[in-house]
């Protein structure tokens, strides 16, 4: 029987699924990546289950030394991997993966539930309603209202479906691809996708969709080439009126000129699920986005559903019994140089 190793909170989250892998004991261990090594090397495992935190040493030596030139395998119990050192895994034989379409359900919902949270200043509300307070708030409609979509994946295609069939919005999206790319990923024209997303506009120019939405939410990977991606500059061609949602990665969005936005009246509000650092801290001292009142935080939580765990663990073990029975061609792999 094969030891693996699950961070604990994500083996809180898969302990149903954990529970009945045949041919795997699946044990809980502590994130913190010298304990974790440490566990690695106690137990020889091949493979761990990691969550969203940064790996930067330790845990791919012991992996690689507990595989003994046999290969090991890391499975990210979500969709980001950028906490995983995809050099390092490949310089100790090391494979990496993650669950892809696993979460994409509740991460859109949960963008969904934060413009609405916006839109009709649901946290001020509910706390004044707390401390005795019976004063409303007018908030805006979302129905026609424009929703720019920055990052048209899996997760910013499905908000762009549930935001115009649900709730009448007008769609502009921003992506990577180039039109005849984008047809060929999706298998259709590009009429056709247009239709199936409530697009009125798609376009690889972010600049355009900022310019003109009433609404943004941030659905871009964490690479390189997005590091702060929406930054002073950008935020800067959105309308004051505007509000902005990240559920995407801390690390796209510069904090400290989104405060500044928001502190200067240049941006009406923002909900974000995500952050540079994690648990959250400001960037700088003195912009704290706590307390600004137009602001709505949560704790990283837009997958965190009954429904995604479950789909999270299935995908994690699905790869991990592939892994030990040598199908690595049917793994949802992330390392490839």
């Amino acid at each position: 029987m094969e030891t693996v190793l699950a961070t604990d909170l994500e083996h809180a989250k898969g302990a149903e699924v954990f529970a009945d892998a045949p041919g795997l004991r699946i044990l809980p261990a502590l994130p913190d990546e010298g304990v974790l090594a440490a566990r690695v090397r106690e137990h020889q495992a091949r493979a761990v289950i990691l969550g969203a935190e940064r790996y930067v040493g330790s845990l791919y030596r012991a992996l690689g030394d507990a595989a003994g030139g046999r290969g090991a395998l890391i499975a990210r119990f979500g969709v980001g991997h950028d906490g995983v050192d995809k050099a390092l895994a490949r310089e100790h034989d090391i494979i990496v993966c993650n669950t892809p379409g696993a979460l994409d359900i509740s991460v859109a919902e949960h963008a969904i539930w934060l413009m609405g949270a916006l839109a009709r200043h649901v946290c001020p509300l509910a706390a004044g309603v707390r401390a005795g307070r019976f004063a409303g708030q007018t908030g805006i409609e979302l129905h026609g209202k424009r929703l720019g979509i920055l990052g048209f994946g899996r997760i910013g295609s499905r908000v762009a479906a549930m935001a115009h069939a649900g709730l009448g919005m007008r769609v502009l999206a921003a992506g990577g691809l180039t039109e005849a790319e984008l047809e060929r990923r999706e298998g259709r024209a590009l009429g056709d996708i247009q239709a199936a997303y409530g697009l009125e506009l798609y376009t690889t120019r972010a600049e355009e969709v900022l310019a003109a939405c009433d609404v943004l939410s941030i659905h871009l990977p964490a690479l390189p080439a997005t590091r702060r991606f929406v930054n002073a500059d950008r935020l800067a061609v959105m309308q004051p009126a505007a509000l902005l949602v990240n559920t995407a990665r801390g690390t796209v969005l510069d904090e400290d000129a989104l405060y500044d936005a928001l502190a200067g009246g240049r941006l009406a509000g923002a909900a974000l699920d995500v952050f540079e650092h994690e648990p959250y801290r400001p960037v700088t001292a003195g912009k704290d986005l706590r307390t600004l009142p137009s602001v709505v935080l949560t704790p990283h939580v837009g997958s965190d559903t009954r429904e995604a765990n479950r789909r999270m663990a299935e995908s994690c073990l699905a790869n991990i019994t592939r892994f030990f029975s040598g199908e690595l061609e049917r793994l949802d792999r992330v390392d490839k140089a």
